[in-house]
């Protein structure tokens, strides 16, 4: 079982996120407790209202937990009901959200998320959230062998007290995202940079191994020395540098920080690179006629892709919003039906003789000065003129309508969140199929590249035919036609034996026969 927990704010962001029925197969609000809400959104902005009376700018501690194998209900709430236990927030205020996504493997595996709100409303300030990850890591492990889950070997690790891997790179929250985003992971990124600072011997060449790889190394507004990638995310230079302190890389890099650029001035740098790369590859595209075919093929292809996803998504929301114009309108109908229901049972009850009595006494009461001063207090406190009743119910029938109505008017701006939120989830999937599908084309490109170069410097040699044999004789100083009959020796050309004795190239002896070493 993995539990993972932060602290954050936002409600409504985590609300939109939270359910997101793009990304997720199923989404089931199975709880929302402590709140007069009944949904999310609703939830999370009570939260940010007690928050406002408190310094806290991170009201909300979010909790997803993710068990290798199925759990039932009952297991769930009773591990949420642990968790609260031991990270201190019992009795607070919470939602909890089920989840049904599909793994790599293509298996629908259900997860859960729990939102607490961290502010103590009996004494207005926020729950302390201290040393949370060992506690969660604690009782992942007690709820494993609770519920005879698995352990993964990060489990066993902790929970057998051994050293912890200090060379591993444990991805945060954002270092997750940008993998998602870029297909680059933390330590791919982190083996680039300690390759680059270890063969590296001074800060110009370090800055060069830096850019050949596509980074920039900049002066950080906080920090000493980061590191800007081709994407333009900002990284720490000292994480991102395996098996070397942070002390020993101040020493070797210290020099002064005011000649690297700032981290606009290096964001700016790398939007302009990447912009001049875009250029040439769009000139490369329009130069080459088969290319612009292929880039018209695929935008095809792209367009089909994002119709059909697009379509599905959009029957998604016409069937939400169908439903929430039937809810609309079945509340409209009530409401005017009791609004109706009001006026024929007041307008039975005025043409009753108490109701004509009664109205008739307070009409006296109200002209005669001396009864109004008498009986005008006592009037008022029994509601004896009915009218007054009835003005009274049509307020509150309206007051109790017009809340209802504010309720439906947020359950649609809700909606309409949602549905941009999904729309976005559905353009950032089709751009990272569009990015792996160039990358896939991009590497078989160059492997057919290469291979046809290989295949010109091959066949153009550029010799014709016999003059191979030509040059090698001329090489070798061979003279065609001389020791044969007839001919002097002297103008014989030098045998190979003979040049190499003569340059002091021994021979080789054959195969059984040995090499007489010469004594000193």
């Amino acid at each position: 079982m993995i539990l993972k927990g932060s602290q954050r704010g936002n409600g409504a962001d985590l609300a939109i996120h939270l359910m997101n029925s793009f990304d997720n197969e199923r989404v089931e609000i199975a709880e929302v407790y402590g709140t007069v809400a009944g949904d999310l959104y609703g939830a999370f902005a009570e939260f940010e209202a007690v928050a406002a009376g408190t310094k806290a700018k991170q009201y909300l501690y979010s909790l997803s937990i993710n068990p290798p194998s199925a759990l039932t209900r009952e297991q769930y709430f009773a591990c949420v009901q642990a968790i609260e236990n031991r990270l201190g927030l019992t009795d607070q205020p919470r939602a909890v959200v089920f989840h049904v996504k599909r793994d790599a493997g293509g298996e629908a595996r259900e997860h859960c998320h729990v939102v607490w709100s961290r502010i103590d409303s009996a004494q207005m300030k926020a729950i302390h959230m201290g040393h949370d990850h060992s506690r969660l890591m604690d009782l992942a492990c007690e709820l494993a062998h609770k519920y005879g889950l698995a352990l993964s070997p990060g489990l066993q690790a902790w929970e057998a007290r051994q050293k912890r891997d200090l060379g591993k790179l444990e991805p945060t929250f954002a270092e997750r995202a940008q993998q998602k985003n870029t297909g680059i992971t933390p330590e791919q990124r982190r083996a680039e940079i300690t390759a680059a600072y270890e063969r590296s011997d001074s800060v110009a060449a370090f800055r060069a191994a830096l850019a050949q790889k596509g980074y920039v190394l900049a002066k950080g507004d906080r920090r000493g020395l980061v590191i800007v990638d081709r994407h333009g995310a900002v990284h720490s230079l000292s994480r991102y540098i395996k098996g070397h302190t942070a002390k020993a890389i101040r020493e070797r890099l210290a020099f002064n920080h005011d000649a690297l650029p700032t981290v606009e001035q290096a964001k700016e740098h790398v939007r302009d690179r990447e912009r001049k790369l875009a250029e040439k590859q769009q000139q490369a595209q329009a130069a080459d006629a088969a290319g612009e075919k292929a880039a018209q093929a695929k935008q095809q292809r792209r367009e089909e892709l994002r119709r059909r996803a697009g379509a599905g998504l959009a029957r998604r929301h016409e069937q939400r919003r169908t439903d929430l114009r039937g809810k609309e309108q079945q509340l409209l109908v009530r409401q005017q039906a009791e609004r109706m229901a009001l006026h024929a049972a007041q307008k039975a009850e005025s043409g009753g003789i108490l109701f004509r009595v009664r109205t008739a006494v307070a009409e006296l009461v109200g002209r005669t000065p001396a009864l109004r001063s008498v009986l005008g207090p006592l009037q008022k406190m029994t509601k004896l003129d009915p009218r007054e009743r009835h003005d009274l119910e049509r307020g509150a029938l309206e007051r109790r309508h017009e809340r209802e109505r504010k309720d439906f008017d947020r359950e649609k701006r809700m909606l309409a969140r949602l549905e941009t939120r999904e729309r976005q989830a559905l353009e950032k999937a089709l751009r990272q199929r569009e990015k792996q599908a160039e990358k896939i084309q991009g590497q078989a490109r160059q492997a057919f590249d290469e291979a046809a170069h290989d295949q010109v410097v091959r066949t153009a040699t550029g010799i014709e035919e016999g003059e191979l044999q030509v040059q090698f004789n001329d090489a070798a100083e061979f003279v065609e036609g001389a020791g044969k009959d007839g001919g002097d020796d002297d103008d014989r050309a030098p045998s190979w034996k003979q040049r190499g004795e003569k340059e002091g190239v021994r021979r080789r002896p054959r195969r059984g026969q040995g090499v007489r070493r010469p004594r000193d």
